[in-house]
Order: C-alpha cells, then structure tokens, then sequence
C-alpha cells in the first residue's frame, strides 16, 4: 500500500514537472533562435553601417571584407566582391544558399551612399552552436528541477505515505484485535490529526465494548443464577415436604407416606443432581472416552430411567424397533445425557401430555414429539445457552445437545410444525456402523 501511495503522490509530481520542462523547453528554442537571428541581424547591420561610412574604392573592397569576416566570423557578398569562393545566387524564397561545402543563411542590407546590396551570411554550423549555448543553461536548470522535483516527492511520499501506511495496519490491526493504541510516527498536518482522531475512536469503542461485556456478563450471570435457583428452589421444597412427612410418625398409614416420600425425595435428589451435572459438563467439558457403544441397550436405559418422569407428565415414552445391529463409536455418557435433554425438552414441551418417540437408523438419531411446534421467533436462538422460554430450566439442555454433536463431529437440525417437532443426530459416517 505505501508503494501505491508514494506512485500516486510521486508519479504526478513528476508528469506536472515534465510537462513544464518541455513547455519551458519550447519556450526556451523559440526565445533562442530570436536570439540568435536577431544576434545576426545586428552583426549585419553593423557591417552595413561600416561600410557605409567608409569611402572605399572599388580594388580595397575584398580586404575590407575579408577583414570584417576575419573579425565577425560571417562571410560578406559585395557586388563584384565576396570572402565566398563561391559564386551564389540570392533569392528570397531560398534563406539557406550552400557555397564553399558548407550552408549559409543570409540576409540582405543596402547600402545607401553606393547604392549596391551587401550580403550578409552565417554558417548554420555556427548558428547550431549559438542555440545550444542559449538553450545549455535552461536544459541544466530542468534536470536539476526535475531531480529536485523527484527527491522533493519522494521525500513528501515517504513522509505522507509511512503514517498512512502505519494508520492502515493500525485499522487492520484494530479489526483483529491487535491494535496497541498508538502509533510509532505522528504524522504531519492533517494525517497526525487522523491518528490522533483514530486512537481516540479506538480508545472509546474499547470502553464501550467493555462496557457491553460487563453489562452481558451481569445479564449472564443474572439468567443464569435465576435459573438455578428456579432449579433449585422446587427441588429442595419437594425434598423438605418429603423428610417431613417421612419424619412424621403419627400418621396410621405412615409406612406407605414414608415410602413415597422417600421416592420423592430421591427422584428430587437426582434432579439436582443433573442439573448440576449439566451446568458442569457445559461450562467444563471433560475428554471424551470413545468406545463403541450398541444403539438398543443406550435408547433402552434412557427409557427407563425417564419412563417415570414421562408417565408423571402423561407423555408416552416410545422406542422405535429396527434397531438392532446399530452401533455408534462415541463417548457413552456425554450421548445418553444428549438422549436424556432432547426426551426432556419434548416432554415438557406437552404440558397436556402426548408423546415422545426415540428412532435410530444408520448415521442418524432422531427424538420426535407430538407438541404444538416451536415459535418462529426462538428458531434461530434455540440452540444458544440460557435460552429457554419455560419457566424453569436455565437454558442449557438444547446447548449441552449441540455441544455433544459438535465434540462427536455430528449435526444437530430439527423440523418443526403444529404436529410435533423432531430432532435429529447425524453422525459422520465412520462413527456408526449396522
């Protein structure tokens, strides 16, 4: 990015000094060859005007002339007269006459006391020569502005283009999370001010963003601690009504009341104990021990240990035959408490009872139910953690499920609809085997 930078600062540059070099350059020849033709006309007028005051006669008129060549460096034509060898005829359509194997210009001057034409001529060679002593000193002076040009934008690219460059890395940076909060340079002028506004930008959305974070991880903690407590709460209750009424001897059927409160003690007992365990296995998850596991037996322990609880809230707790033969290589306790969440969840999902079935094919799990469906507004936040719309529960048995897929390279998908919802495993397939 800095070498794009500096081309576009430099290159400019130096197409703007170029095109005034070669302006310059055009103005420079044209003001040269004026120079020089009026330089001619000068010598020619004043060789006119010497002549003119001299009264010569006829037979000292060449050594006048070669000595006004001698002196002037031009050649001179005088009627019969001419420092020239050769014999040229002048016509004003032809400014350049060849003579003596060399090219001459030439002009003309009239003599007014002798009434004859003085010719006048100067080598072009010569007149080359004057242009590019003329033109020398400008075509030093445009190198060295354009050398200067370049050095001057090279060195406004580098200090221009460096900040900016930092500033980019910085943004990046700050996009990945790497940003320091400073720069090594400020840079001039507005880009230093650019920095400084960038630093204080950062500064205030990493304070907000710390703000957010401690706000979501209060709200967090919040959901969470109400939702263990709900968990909590109806458990201990049960227990207490329990050990009280186990404690209470007076009753004529006490034998039976103590049973059953015994019962309910422990199945509150083991309801605590798996919410604990959930909370845990999410928050802490420990290595997975992998063994091949027979798919019947696993559906068939979690039947009955659920069956209890299913028949309580008048959901019928089925299991799909066909299963035989089917095996999956996984960790045994991490599936069944993944079997455990999505029976529970169908069942409470039917709070007027109804049915949750348990199938199995190869590559594939499924738990249906025969609930009212799940919201369109949950859909997309129903596998996130602390996400729950019933009134107890902390929101963690559908992210426990979907941790548990993700530790045994499954998916986790589900359909929906006013029949009932279905939750399906799907193994990769060197996990199962028929």
């Amino acid at each position: 990015m800095r070498a794009r930078l500096a081309r576009r600062l430099v290159v400019p540059l130096l197409v703007a000094v170029a095109a005034l070099f070669l302006i310059l350059g055009f103005v420079a020849v044209s003001v040269a060859e004026r120079s020089v033709q009026r330089d001619f006309a000068a010598r020619a007028d004043r060789a006119a005007a010497t002549l003119n005051a001299l009264a010569l006669p006829r037979e000292h008129r060449g050594t006048i002339l070669a000595a006004m060549s001698d002196l002037s460096g031009l050649a001179y034509t005088l009627g019969d007269q001419s420092t020239l060898q050769d014999a040229i005829s002048f016509r004003d359509d032809t400014p350049v006459v060849t003579a003596d194997g060399d090219s001459f210009r030439w002009l003309r001057r009239d003599l007014e006391a002798k009434g004859e034409t003085l010719y006048v001529l100067a080598r072009e060679s010569e007149l080359r020569q004057r242009r590019r002593d003329a033109l020398t000193p400008i075509g030093v002076a445009g190198a060295l502005g354009l050398v200067l040009a370049l050095a001057v934008g090279l060195w406004v690219a580098r200090l221009v283009a460096q900040p900016v460059r930092e500033l980019a890395d910085s943004v990046q940076g700050f996009a990945k999370g790497e940003f320091t909060g400073s720069f090594r340079a400020r840079g001039p002028g507005e880009i230093g001010e650019l920095q400084d506004a960038f630093v204080a930008m950062t500064n205030e959305i990493e304070r907000q963003q710390n703000k957010v974070r401690e706000s979501e991880r209060f709200a967090t903690l919040g959901r969470l601690a109400g939702g263990i407590a709900h968990e909590l709460r109806n458990p201990l209750t049960a227990i207490r009504m329990a050990v009280e009424t186990a404690l209470d001897g007076n009753d004529e059927a006490s034998g039976n009341v103590r049973s059953e409160a015994r019962a309910v003690a422990v199945a509150e007992v083991d309801r605590l104990d798996r919410t604990l365990r959930e909370l845990l296995h999410y928050v802490a998850p420990r290595p997975l021990t992998l063994q091949s596991i027979d798919v019947g037996p696993l559906f068939e322990e979690v039947s009955a240990l659920l069956g209890p609880q299913c028949r309580h809230l008048k959901v019928e707790l089925r299991i799909d035959a066909g299963m035989d033969g089917l095996s999956v290589r996984g960790d045994r306790d991490r599936l069944k408490q993944a079997l455990i969440n999505l029976v529970l969840n169908g069942a409470q999902a039917q709070p007027r009872g109804g049915f949750v079935e348990l199938r199995a094919r190869p590559h594939v799990w499924e738990v249906a139910d025969g609930g009212a469906g799940i919201r369109d507004e949950i859909k997309d936040t129903l596998l996130q953690p602390f996400a729950t719309t019933k009134a107890a529960g902390i929101g963690l048995g559908l992210a426990v499920v979907d941790q548990v897929a993700q530790e045994h390279a499954a998916e986790l998908t589900f359909e929906t609809g006013p029949d009932g919802t279905t939750f399906r495993l799907t193994f990769g397939p060197t996990a199962t085997s028929a």
